[in-house]
């Protein structure tokens, strides 16, 4: 900071001029201090902080260990290695586990809470000695004297780089919170889903085979699309649109055996055909100059079918729609790349098992204030057993890329299918998928299409038989 002027030591004849400018120097003094209070007992706190977070692992690694036994008990209950009232019992057994895990959970909350709020508490006083400098500079008309208002200028700059590392160490405290809510949900999740189990509440069964299927066929659908050129792709962070002849930025992902499965490896489950979390990726990206510099993302144009890879590692088939806790970590950290490079990302995620009428809600608005929203990504959820497509209709960025994800299916097939299903079910109590699917040769997602279109126009109901697998059933 520089040395106060010598013209302050005699006040002379200027009057309120040399009042206001030692009032200027005056309130520097105090933001001064101030600002060495507010970064001295910031970093005190987020010390004790971090000391009563020392739990954080061992509460994790806690969870960890009750997700297993929630898992191990479910994947039971499903083969029939337990009956419901002996599941009821062990899942009884688990409640107080859980209970006291949330409970642990809330507490590291609210301490967070109580760190937010001190933040906000300092960045009031802040802004409350901002604006009183501020004011008092814009007072000071002296033009003899610029270096009074070249000090009021440091002290503010300087202000205002306090505030701004105040608000990104509270919007670190807001992300670790956010983590610590998925962990509660999971944990109120993971225990519903046996209690569904028990009270056979299940709304749908798909089979490794058929997951599978319906990933590649995802996958093949829309790669087809994004070389079907020339592609238009709009970015909403610059208003244009890119027209593409030729992809240069292109690849695909999977899990690979990577299945975190919970009781059985990846190689006790090598035997089955299992889906794999299987992604499409198209990049458009520019150079800072025309020729060279560094390249920055555009836009990313992704799609991906999403598994729950452990139950089909360890049944063979898998019951669960994606729930909020599992979207919400899944795109936690693709938001957060998105936002650090500053590009747009459109996203379609595709679910055999559907999705969790929650997660529809969220994705498409509500109206209840908790809508899912990103300015860098956008988000399009296809369910690929119904063909049905979710994504927020009133968020224009992401319209012109839903034909790009929509699962579209021949219509004549599936017709064909359903016809094929209705004869065959009028002398019989049910069908079984496989033996349709060997008997017609059909592509399997056609045939499950024809099944779950069947369902809804309540000609029978679509069920799971260990050791059968999917069957239509009165």
């Amino acid at each position: 900071m520089a040395e106060e002027p010598l013209f302050f030591k005699d006040a002379g004849e200027m009057g309120d001029v040399f009042k206001t400018a030692q009032q200027i120097i005056e309130q520097t003094r105090l933001s001064r201090d101030d600002r060495a209070r507010v970064v001295a007992i910031t970093d005190d706190r987020l010390k004790q902080l971090t000391g009563k977070f020392v739990e954080y692992d061992t509460l994790n690694s806690q969870n960890a260990q009750y997700q297993k036994k929630i898992h191990h008990l479910r994947i039971k209950l499903l083969k029939g290695e337990l009956k419901g009232d002996e599941a009821k019992t062990a899942l009884d057994a688990l409640a107080n586990e859980r209970d006291d895990l949330q409970k642990r959970y809330a507490d590291l909350v609210g301490l967070l809470d109580g760190q937010m709020k001190n933040i906000d508490t300092e960045i009031t006083s802040l802004d409350a000695r901002e604006a009183l400098l501020i004011r008092q500079r814009d007072q000071y008309h002296s033009s003899l004297h610029m270096e009074v208002k070249w000090i009021a200028e440091g002290e503010l700059k300087e202000i205002a780089g306090l505030k701004e590392n105040l608000k990104k160490k509270r919007q670190s405290l807001v992300e670790e919170k956010s983590l610590i809510f998925i962990k509660k949900d999971e944990l109120t999740e993971s225990f519903s889903l046996v209690e569904e189990v028990i009270g056979n509440k299940t709304r749908r069964y798909v089979s490794s085979d058929e997951a599978r299927a319906c990933e590649l066929d995802f996958l093949a659908r829309f790669d087809i699309k994004m070389h079907s050129f020339p592609v238009k792709i709009f970015s909403p962070q610059e208003s244009l649109t890119y027209t593409v002849t030729d992809w240069k930025h292109h690849y695909h992902y999977d899990s690979g055996q990577d299945l975190e499965s919970g009781e059985k490896t990846a190689k006790g489950a090598a035997d089955k055909v299992l889906p794999l979390n299987a992604g499409s990726v198209y990049t458009i990206e520019q150079k800072d100059l025309k020729f060279f510099g560094k390249s920055h993302k555009k836009i990313i144009v992704e799609a991906l079918s999403y598994c729950n890879l452990g139950d089909y590692a360890d049944l063979g088939f898998d019951t669960r729609p994606v729930s909020m806790p599992t979207i919400m970590a899944f795109l936690r950290p693709i938001i957060q790349h998105a936002e650090a490079g500053d590009y747009y990302h459109a996203l379609g995620i595709a679910s055999p098992t559907g999705w969790d009428e929650g997660v529809i809600n969220w994705v498409m608005g509500d109206g209840s204030g908790t809508s899912y929203l990103s300015r860098n990504v956008a988000v399009c959820l296809i369910d690929s057993g119904t063909g049905e497509t979710f994504y927020n209709h009133n968020d224009l960025r992401i319209i012109s890329y839903v034909d790009y994800f929509r699962s579209e299916f021949d219509t004549d097939r599936v017709e064909k299918q359903k016809r094929l299903i209705r004869a065959e079910f009028e002398s019989v109590e049910y069908l079984e998928f496989e033996k349709i699917f060997e008997k017609t040769k059909e592509d399997r997602f056609i045939i499950q299409k024809a099944f779950y279109d069947l369902e809804r126009e309540k000609i029978g109901k679509i069920k799971f038989v260990e050791g059968v697998g999917m069957v239509f059933m009165r």
